[in-house]
């Protein structure tokens, strides 16, 4: 520190206070864009992320109200027998091999080896919008066969 000072005082008045403004100055820019700069930016992007998300959740609020007022309006058909004789049928109708299948009560687990996909979906349409079947969940996975796809499950309900 005694060097400083004698260092110091060895500059001239105007050397002096033209150093002083230099410090002052790097001090003010130092604060300025390392801290300053960065939180308002931070704080600026994060209410733009808040309003989309918040955008966001509004769009999802009304999507799901509309889903719910439409399944509670619509006039699905109602199929008669069983929910494993309905899936056995179309699966035979849309040339699909069921390889196990497991009612339970309302509900029906279903697993298929290498189908093809475009008749998976047709066998699902006409399951849910000819036969008024519920298609709860869906597990499948590519095969090795381009187009062909294997059900590792798919849970319907009545």
């Amino acid at each position: 520190m005694a060097k400083f000072r004698e260092w110091w005082s060895s500059l001239a008045t105007r050397e002096q206070q033209l150093l002083s403004v230099a410090v002052i100055a790097v001090v003010i820019a130092i604060l300025y864009w390392g801290i300053w700069a960065p939180v308002a930016n931070a704080q600026q992007t994060a209410l733009k992320q808040r309003d989309a998300q918040l955008s966001t959740l509004n769009y999802v609020k009304q999507t799901a109200n509309q889903i719910a007022a439409l399944s509670q309006n619509a006039n699905r058909p109602r199929s008669s027998g069983s929910i494993s004789s309905i899936a056995t049928q179309a699966a035979t109708s849309y040339q699909l091999e069921i390889t196990r299948m497991q009612p339970q009560g309302k509900q029906l687990r279903l697993w298929m080896d290498d189908v093809p996909f475009d008749a998976l979906l047709g066998f699902l349409d006409y399951l849910v919008q000819q036969k008024g079947l519920s298609l709860d969940t869906i597990d499948i996975a590519k095969a090795e066969t381009a187009g062909m796809v294997t059900v590792r499950q798919i849970q319907l309900s009545q």
